[in-house]
């Protein structure tokens, strides 16, 4: 009897934590870095409509690990949303079949991962290499981020810009640097390369 409330609790305190959305802006300037995540089984993503262009979220020729239902009409107009709660795990190549060239994307659905885990695995820096301008998405809201040298020297620091934070690195000298994002109680260091 304890195994079994045992392991009824551990299943309460995975799925409490699982159940998260997660918001996408959707348009034409969505590059594939800004729709490829990994959440949890449990977990809803909401594609938002950014312009009054039609717009849909379809799984991708071929794609056989989609859930049969997982799919949108085409949709027009600024603020149109579809959402989809993930049951199982799977990994999803999904676009936009109106614009199929420049709106697609990637889900990683997994049965178990830490927030840690999951924050870290949805932070991405591009260009990276970067000459001037960087973009850092996250799933996660960041708070703040700071910028070291190789030798450890903060080069720079600020507040997020929410799931989108563009950076100019412009007037930094070419070489390595550490970039540290926050959210919250999370943190995620990623190497940078400056050209």
């Amino acid at each position: 009897m304890k195994k079994i409330t045992l392991l009824a609790a551990m299943m309460i305190a995975m799925i409490s934590t699982a159940q998260q959305t997660f918001m996408v802006d959707w348009d034409q300037s969505t590059e594939s870095a800004d729709a490829t995540f990994t959440i949890l089984v449990g977990d809803t993503v909401m594609w938002t409509w950014a312009n009054v262009a039609p717009h849909d979220v379809q799984p991708a020729s071929g794609e056989m690990d989609a859930p049969g239902d997982f799919g949108s009409e085409i949709l027009t107009g600024m603020g149109s949303t579809y959402s989809y709660t993930f049951t199982a795990p799977a990994v999803i190549d999904y676009l936009c079949t109106v614009h199929p060239g420049s709106m697609n994307g990637t889900l990683t659905v997994e049965a178990v991962m830490s927030v840690q885990d999951q924050f870290e695995r949805n932070i991405t820096f591009f260009p990276n290499p970067v000459k001037e301008d960087l973009k850092i998405r996250s799933l996660f809201s960041l708070d703040t981020y700071e910028i070291y040298s190789a030798t450890g020297k903060k080069v720079s620091e600020g507040v997020g810009e929410g799931t989108y934070t563009n950076l100019n690195t412009s007037h930094f000298p070419a070489g390595v640097y550490f970039v540290t994002v926050r959210s919250n109680d999370l943190t995620a260091t990623i190497k940078l390369i400056k050209e």
